[in-house]
């Protein structure tokens, strides 16, 4: 019994240590920025696009806010594009949301599994 506990605890001490470790590689850091840029980018877009035809946009913050909602997935549709070209512009934030989060989830399983070859070969007697 203490021996599971202590390889439960091992392999979360790891998982902890991989999570803090994939939080300062080069990939997610790109990946941080380029979400950052992807942000500001669309919103400012979509402002240039919709902010004279769409009623529901009083100001550059709202149009951040509905780039926000749109490229995490929730899109709670309080503030929905009019135009043809805003609308093209939401699809593409959309997928975009999508491929960010694939990215940074297999960033994240990715120094997890490379967490969990080096503890299984601690474990094994080998380094």
């Amino acid at each position: 019994m203490l021996r599971r506990i202590r390889n439960h605890h091992t392999f979360m001490l790891g998982f902890s240590h991989a999570v803090v470790r994939s939080l300062v590689r080069p990939i997610f850091v790109y990946l941080t920025f380029l979400t950052g840029t992807l942000l500001v980018l669309d919103a400012t877009v979509f402002w240039w696009l919709e902010g004279d035809t769409n009623p529901k946009l009083q100001g550059w913050f709202d149009s951040l806010y509905f780039t926000v909602t749109t490229l995490t997935g929730v899109g709670f549709g309080d503030i929905v594009p009019v135009t043809r070209p805003g609308k093209v512009l939401a699809m593409l934030t959309m997928l975009g949301g999508t491929a960010l989060f694939v990215a940074y989830t297999a960033t994240l399983a990715s120094s997890i599994l490379e967490t969990e070859l080096k503890l299984g070969r601690r474990h094994d007697g080998k380094r």
